[in-house]
């Protein structure tokens, strides 16, 4: 295998978040590979910018890793000379997720930051900002998404632009250990065909050191284990799931087959995970802070870990290495799905390699859960084109074909709440 021209310039948008310790690790994962490489890290946050940056060079120079490092606060600088863009970001910060939470909740519909209104209104501060990114990206470049709702942000440029773009989700790392320690299989040794859209997969075939399961005999055998959900999963409805479906559903459709239930928990919880994750910041920025002093830092892994970072890295390794690797990605279906059109974008696992990813043929969506898909879809394709163009109609089009919105009024509501109170980060709507 060929080292990296020593030139290669890889973008970080984003790069003043919570989750670039988790980046950073990745980076430092595969620091041997993309030896050489400028790191240009962007981000409107010039405090974040500058802590998230200290970290790096800190963390790169104790483990010595070969990069160098810049600093941006304009976008142009930093996407010139890319060839690689990879964009984590979330316009408006953690106080717009917490709206994106609590407007629905009030209206008696879930509040999540990719599924359902909330997602779709986070798809509205987010698209507009990655069709600027793209405008700015070199012809040749690959965006390597990571910036939520990556299925609909990844469809808008797919569609708008002429960059090549590649969605990344690793939800379905966590749900495939999730699943083995449930089965009690070796999660490493498994491998699942995660199949559908973002956030609404599933999977009928999985193999154990590459031998296909009798998986609906295994869900037969399953007992439901108890305890509640975690921020992150909730094993015992999925195993309730699993067992009236006969496959593997994603940790995501909770929030379809349990909408009335999810919605009174979090009422009854009474704060929102963003207004979580707010209360934890502080004590999370004060550490990282502290370690970014140090020759040899260790921050913390709460926000991102290195699963996430290290996920994205690999993709751009792929990609610039031509490694040719099986992984789970978002790009055009091409008929890999066949229960969705051509040109939707799918979650769907995909042969990648220089060249970018080719999907595997999968076949169709499970009956029980195909109709559903295919409603999401839908919903997605009308939210992406609202995003785009700042259509007042089509947004309230998507929030109509969405399953978690019972009705065109509760649309109206959350659509003139959402966009009153994102006002600032929705050009496209005037």
């Amino acid at each position: 295998m060929s080292v990296p021209e020593a030139n290669v310039k890889i973008a970080i948008v984003g790069a003043g978040s919570g989750y670039m310790p988790g980046v950073i690790r990745g980076l430092l994962h595969r620091a041997g590979d993309l030896a050489g490489a400028e790191l240009a890290f962007y981000d409107p946050d010039a405090a974040g910018l500058e802590l998230m940056t200290r970290l790096a060079t800190r963390m790169f120079a104790a483990r010595g890793a070969a990069f160098t490092v810049t600093a941006h606060t304009d976008l142009k600088p930093a996407l010139s000379g890319a060839a690689y863009v990879f964009t984590t970001f979330r316009p408006g910060g953690m106080e717009a997720r917490r709206l994106d939470e609590a407007i629905p909740l009030a209206h008696g519909v879930v509040g999540q930051e990719t599924a359902g209104p909330g997602g779709f209104m986070m798809a509205c501060r987010s698209v507009p900002v990655l069709l600027e990114i793209a405008a700015h990206a070199e012809p040749d470049a690959w965006i390597v998404n990571y910036t939520n709702p990556t299925n609909i942000v990844t469809d808008a440029v797919t569609r708008n632009t002429g960059v090549r773009v590649i969605g990344l989700c690793d939800q379905f790392v966590g749900d495939t250990e999730m699943w083995a320690g449930l089965l009690g299989l070796p999660h490493e040794r498994l491998e699942v065909d995660w199949i559908g859209l973002n956030h609404a997969t599933w999977a009928e075939r999985v193999r154990l050191d590459g031998r296909e399961l009798d998986l609906p005999a295994l869900l037969a055998d399953l007992e439901i284990p108890g305890g509640g959900a975690t921020p992150w999963r909730d094993p015992s409805r999925m195993a309730e799931l699993a067992k009236a479906l006969g496959f593997l559903p994603n940790s995501y459709s909770k929030y379809y087959f349990f909408h009335d239930e999810v919605v009174a928990e979090l009422r009854a919880k009474g704060t929102t995970r963003a207004e979580d994750i707010q209360a934890m910041l502080p004590g999370f920025v004060a550490q990282v802070t502290e370690e970014s002093f140090k020759d040899d830092p260790d921050p913390s892994r709460e926000r991102g870990g290195g699963e996430h970072g290290e996920f994205a890295i690999d993709v751009i390794c792929t990609l610039h290495l031509n490694e040719s690797r099986r992984v789970i990605v978002n790009t055009v279906n091409g008929g890999a799905i066949s229960s969705l059109p051509a040109d939707a974008i799918v979650e769907v696992p995909s042969l990648l390699t220089a060249a970018g990813p080719v999907p595997l043929t999968m076949g169709p969506i499970p009956r029980a859960v195909r109709g559903l898909t295919q409603a999401v879809h839908e919903y997605e394709r009308l939210a992406s084109d609202a995003a785009v163009s700042g259509s007042r109609r089509l947004a309230l089009q998507a929030l109509m074909a969405h399953p978690f919105v019972p009705g065109k009024h509760t649309a109206e509501k959350i659509l003139d709440e959402g966009l009153a109170a994102h006002r600032a980060y929705l050009p496209q709507f005037g």
